[in-house]
């Protein structure tokens, strides 16, 4: 998504609003020291920045933009930028007249907005974005196969998939080590003539032989980077689906929908199950989710995921949007399937930002589902007395 020509009105699906302080008049808030000579207007619109995440946009007095830069704390990251400059900074910092800032919910969703608004406005003082080599891509290339890889330069390259950038190299390397498990995917540069050892360990699905399967390799990667796309930030739609009953009475099933990490209750739905006599958690998945797919009009969501393991999994067979199941162990622990491996990834290794909204969509699903299962019984009990 690039940001519009006008940055004033520009806004990211699940971060504020930027907000122009050139010309604030509300009270400041609590004040720093600052090293560099600033008039009193520049040093309120510092001390008013937010202590959050974000993104921050340095202007002259023309409104050019300087300089982008993110932040975990907006406040103390451009304060520093006139207490403890770095070198490059004394060129353009004299120049500062104004400060926009867009609050984003977390590291990831600022790097994303940071490489959007440079590569779009191309400030004169961002040297490390202009050319992409601090930080981390993941792109499938163009071919029948494609292969996946990481690099510091997609725009050099031709390719079917893209998600980035990173910041973490140390940590995307072992999300995609990791993931891989579930996603089997080709790394060698040429085809080889015979399979390797990534087909033995189930890390390849091998397209030098198994050349007829690229329809359910496609499928594969495109879950694969739908989470690589969750992880660097970008609020996918994620439907969440569980099923719950008392030996096999009154079943129902549930779909919550997250927009990221934030649930959108207005697209919720309940399903009583109708076609399945007695305890059938599976045949009554794929009831709820043979019913969701009659319904073009709601909004086709980037990730399914299932609360449960392989059995659930079948229950999704066909579906058009990526799958994955999430089987819990414990409160924050469980194990994650894929329908392409036989494989499972340990909840436990995903980064964080993955094991949150995996466990929130899960346990949303969950409480849903034994909310509406309650509902039922106690009006069936109400009705009997």
């Amino acid at each position: 998504m690039d940001p519009p020509d006008n940055t004033s009105n520009f806004c990211l699906s699940g971060c504020c609003l930027i907000q122009n302080s050139c010309y604030n008049d509300q009270m400041p808030g609590k004040n720093y020291k600052i090293s560099m000579s600033l008039d009193p207007g520049l040093r309120k619109q510092i001390n008013e920045l937010p202590d959050r995440f974000g993104v921050y946009i340095l202007k002259d007095a023309k409104e050019n933009i300087l300089y982008v830069g993110k932040a975990n704390n907006l406040k103390k990251r451009v304060m520093s930028h006139f207490q403890r400059p770095e070198q490059h900074a004394w060129d353009f910092m004299p120049q500062v007249f104004c400060i926009d800032f867009i609050e984003t919910a977390n590291e990831n969703e600022a790097l994303l907005v940071e490489s959007q608004l440079i590569k779009k406005y191309q400030p004169k003082f961002n040297v490390i974005w202009k050319d992409d080599k601090a930080y981390f891509y993941v792109v499938a290339s163009k071919e029948k196969f494609p292969r996946v890889f990481i690099t510091h330069q997609p725009k050099d390259l031709e390719w079917d998939y893209q998600a980035g950038p990173f910041m973490r190299g140390a940590e995307l390397k072992t999300l995609i080590k990791d993931i891989r498990k579930l996603f089997p995917y080709r790394s060698c540069v040429n085809l080889a003539k015979k399979p390797c050892l990534y087909e033995s360990l189930g890390l390849c699905p091998a397209p030098c032989v198994n050349r007829r399967a690229n329809v359910k390799y496609r499928y594969s990667l495109d879950t694969l980077f739908s989470i690589l796309s969750l992880y660097r930030g970008a609020p996918l739609r994620i439907e969440g689906y569980d099923i719950s009953n008392i030996s096999g009475t009154l079943a129902v099933g549930s779909m919550v929908v997250f927009e990221g990490a934030k649930r959108k209750t207005g697209d919720y739905r309940k399903f009583k199950i109708k076609t399945i006599e007695g305890q059938n958690d599976v045949a009554s998945l794929k009831e709820v989710l043979s019913r969701r797919q009659k319904h073009p009009e709601w909004l086709q969501a980037d990730l399914i995921l299932l609360d449960g393991g392989k059995g659930q999994l079948k229950a999704a067979k066909g579906l058009k949007s990526p799958v994955i199941a999430l089987a819990k162990i414990k409160r924050s622990s469980g194990k994650v399937f894929s329908p392409f491996s036989k494989s499972y990834v340990l909840l436990d290794k995903l980064p964080r930002d993955l094991r949150d909204i995996f466990l929130r969509v899960r346990d949303e699903a969950h409480r849903f589902a034994i909310t509406y299962h309650k509902q039922r019984r106690k009006k069936i009990f109400s009705e009997k007395k």
